[in-house]
This record gives C-alpha cells, sequence and structure tokens, in this order.
C-alpha cells in the first residue's frame, strides 16, 4: 500500500489491535464459542487474553475439552458486516494518517478485517494488516513491521484493549496505549504497565501524539 511522504519521513507508528479497540467484536466472538461450549463463562472468555490468545485457546482446547466452533470466522464475518467504525474512530485515523505509519495487527483472520475495512473505506490508511493467518504471535507481528520500516522500538505505541497484547509490546520493547471500551477493564490493563490507559476515544488521538512527540 502506498503511504505519504509525512509518513515515511517520519518513521513512527502506530499500531492498532482490531477487535474491542476499532470495532466491538467481542460480545457476538464469546456468543459464537458458547454454541458449542454452553458452560463457557465471560471471565473464561476474557481470561484467553490475558496472555496470547491463541496459546490460551488452543491449550482450553488441550485441557478442558473446549471445542472449537468449525465455522467460527464465517459467523464472525456475518456479525462484522452488521457494525461499523465509530465516527470518532474513524475520523482519529484519518487525522492519525496523516502524521503516522498506521498498521493493525490482529488475532482475527487478516483477509476478514480487510474485507471490512474496504466497506468503511479505511484499508488504504493501513500500511499493514497483519491477522493469525500472517502468525499468531504478535510478538512476531509488532517486530516484522518494525524491522521492515525500520522503526526504532520508541516510535511505535500499540494501542489495545487486553492485557496480553501489552504484554507481547512490552516483550518488545514497544509502549502501549490501552483502552477500556474492548474486552478488559484498566485494573486488568494496569497489571502489564501500559504508558497510558483511555477511556473515551476523543480521547485517543492526544495520547498518543504525546506518547510520539
Amino acid at each position: 500500500m502506498d503511504m505519504s511522504k509525512t509518513n515515511q519521513e517520519n518513521k513512527k507508528l502506530v499500531l492498532f489491535d482490531f477487535d474491542g479497540v476499532l470495532v466491538n467484536t467481542r460480545e457476538f466472538a464469546y456468543k459464537i464459542h458458547t454454541y458449542k461450549n454452553k458452560n463457557f463463562t465471560w471471565e473464561r472468555f476474557q481470561s484467553f487474553s490475558n496472555g496470547n490468545f491463541h496459546e490460551e485457546f488452543e491449550k482450553a482446547v488441550k485441557e478442558e475439552n473446549f471445542i472449537p466452533t468449525d465455522d467460527f470466522y464465517d459467523k464472525y464475518a456475518e456479525k462484522l458486516s452488521e457494525l461499523t467504525i465509530h465516527d470518532i474512530l474513524h475520523k482519529t485515523i484519518l487525522a492519525l494518517s496523516g502524521l503516522y505509519i498506521l498498521s493493525i495487527i490482529s488475532s482475527t483472520n487478516g483477509n476478514v478485517i480487510k474485507d471490512f475495512l474496504e466497506k468503511q473505506n479505511l484499508t488504504s490508511y493501513f500500511s499493514d494488516i497483519l491477522g493469525h493467518d500472517f502468525h499468531k504471535s504478535k510478538e512476531v507481528k509488532i517486530n516484522r513491521i518494525l524491522k521492515k520500516y525500520n522503526i526504532a522500538h520508541n516510535d511505535a505505541v500499540l494501542i489495545t484493549d487486553t492485557l496480553g497484547d501489552i504484554r507481547e509490546a512490552n516483550a518488545c520493547d514497544v509502549a502501549s496505549i490501552g483502552v477500556t471500551w474492548g474486552l478488559h477493564n484498566k485494573e486488568t490493563l494496569n497489571k502489564a504497565n501500559p504508558i497510558f490507559v483511555v477511556d473515551n476515544p476523543m480521547d485517543l488521538f492526544d495520547v498518543i501524539q504525546s506518547v510520539l512527540k
């Protein structure tokens, strides 16, 4: 994807998680899992994201007789198509794109995200969209993008709603901004020491700028 000269010259990077940050998919994702796991609780679902989501999920399948939903991503894509990105976040993406390189790293399928963003007319604003089909580790994905653009660790920030993502960013020496409109609350996010926790999407742009100044 093409990036503006401003982005290339600045060499600063904003990494977005997708689920729970740009769109509120967590509730229907949880419900899809309950189709085959009737006693699956919301708290257990949240705990999958205390570390790397896929590692925790696969551990549950192996150790707890957790049953994966065969057509999970078909159901997920169907529900996702009913959503839109909040106007404030849409405007934030547009404003940030003129200042920084923007990328998405997600535990969701990258092609599903791309299809959704195309309908939102936002695909061109993200230089990379790396889902679990690229790699299940967000640590790998963060380092891949840093290396691709030759960006220093202190010139990047991850925006996420989960404790596990913050821990993976910490492993890469990349700062994180937690947001509380997704899966985890402020108390949980603060366990991994994000540089900020943001409660209101209206504040996100200013907080990102303060981190990458």
